[in-house]
């Protein structure tokens, strides 16, 4: 036999063998889809935008075990934000036969998009349905954060000298050449979240709750000090919120007092750079990044076209050929743009499917701090979505949303197993309670 042969079985079984074991066991294959995040250069090119990951593949495999094993059933408050997922991927695949019908077929990048997001959405909350897997996640996606954050220490140490000049020169260093800035933001909302999660879900000491918060405050600063505007005031106020709605006012004294700290050093540094990044007129829109001229743009596709909209994936092309100097960047634009007023309102009735969920698990005494997770997780992606298209089939607020809809069903299995005898469902040990 042609050795070239047997190297290649011999690969294919490797293959087999390993994704059979991660089917066997999830929590390994759940801990190493979180730490492939946080190596985006790990990529295979298959397009001029389109990389295949090692997360890719682990999704693959997520979907494949879906199959083999029938997970437990959704809970009722998990049933109905996966109900409206759902919806919305079905308006956005039907806008696609239309536009393939009508011969305007949507961008290759777009659809591939859609269908990886819509891939997590099926897999995660189906695989993530014990605590015990949760955690195995947290821990690959901490692993993820910290590698990102030394690789972009890396980057900007072997950048030329001269990216100190002007902050979009400085963030454009630091990201990678698969990302864009904006994806970091994305990124450090993300491990945020997860650190949340684990000062919720692993055992609790002052130690490991001073840990998980240092964790959080170190991802949640990563994008500030890189520049990346919007979504750091995004990830500030869904911080905050939290804070605020579990009474824990020393923490977010902490949290407000280290912030100054970064931005009186930042200053003290490079007020150049600070001074350039912070010049904001919010009468004409200077300073940010033409956001004000590209959402008059949007505004006016959605004017040509406001009941049906323009299609999926046409939002590019559809203002490219109005003149406008890129996206729209506002997921509400954007789902309007192309997929009209009832895309629109389904994204809406998503989005408050999680707020009126997280709101039911706040309620509950023994589900507080997993219903005020999720509602500040869902506040900085709402906040987030005015000036990016956070919302609108983005990958990682996509695996943040359906971990959020794992950790739901989680609560709501708890629950329905200890309902019979009246004791409260995860039994996690307060934050302490500050006035």
């Amino acid at each position: 036999m042609d050795p070239s042969t047997i190297l290649y079985l011999e690969i294919g079984v490797a293959i087999l063998l390993t994704a059979w074991i991660l089917c066997a066991k999830p929590e390994y294959g759940l801990f190493l889809y979180g730490l492939a995040l946080g190596f985006p250069e790990l990529a295979i090119p298959l397009g001029t935008a389109i990389h295949f990951r090692p997360d890719d593949g682990l999704i693959v495999i997520f979907l494949f075990r879906s199959i083999l094993w029938t997970p437990a059933p959704p809970g009722p408050g998990q049933r109905k934000i996966l109900r409206w997922q759902a919806f919305f991927l079905l308006a956005c695949f039907l806008s696609v036969g239309f536009g393939m019908a009508r011969g305007t077929p949507p961008a290759e990048y777009e659809t591939i998009k859609m269908i990886g997001c819509a891939a997590i959405v099926f897999a995660l909350p189906r695989l993530v349905q014990s605590e015990r897997r949760l955690r195995f996640l947290i821990a690959g996606l901490m692993c993820a954060g910290i590698a990102l954050i030394i690789q972009i220490i890396q980057r900007l140490g072997a950048g030329p000298a001269n990216i100190v000049a002007n902050f979009q020169e400085f963030k454009s260093a630091a990201t990678f050449t698969t990302w864009n800035p904006n994806t970091i933001g994305q990124a450090a909302m993300l491990v945020v979240f997860a650190a949340g999660l684990g000062w919720i879900v692993f055992p609790q000491s002052r130690a490991t709750r001073s840990l998980w918060f240092s964790l959080s405050m170190g991802f949640a600063l990563t994008p500030a000090l890189m520049f990346v505007r919007g979504t750091s005031l995004s990830i500030a106020f869904g911080f905050i919120l939290f804070l605020c709605l579990t009474h824990s006012w020393k923490s977010l004294f902490v949290f407000l007092m280290v912030c100054l700290s970064v931005v009186i050093y930042s200053y003290s540094v490079n007020p150049e750079l600070v001074d350039s990044a912070t010049q904001v007129d919010l009468a004409t829109g200077e300073g940010l990044s033409h956001r004000f001229e590209r959402w008059d743009t949007a505004i006016g596709a959605i004017q040509a076209e406001p009941i049906w909209g323009q299609g999926f994936g046409q939002e590019w092309v559809y203002l490219n050929a109005m003149g406008s100097e890129g996206r729209a960047h506002d997921a509400y634009l954007s789902t309007w743009i192309e997929l009209g007023v009832g895309g629109l309102a389904l994204l809406l009735a998503m989005v408050y499917q999680f707020v009126s969920v997280g709101l039911s698990l706040y309620r509950r005494p023994q589900f507080q701090l997993c219903g005020a997770l999720v509602l500040a997780l869902l506040a900085a992606a709402i906040v987030d979505s005015v000036g990016l298209p956070t919302l609108y089939w983005e990958k990682l607020p996509t695996i943040s949303l359906s971990i959020a809809v794992a950790l739901v069903g989680i609560c709501e299995r708890r629950d329905l197993e200890t309902a019979p005898q009246g004791v409260g469902a995860l039994e996690m040990e307060s934050l302490p309670q500050h006035s």
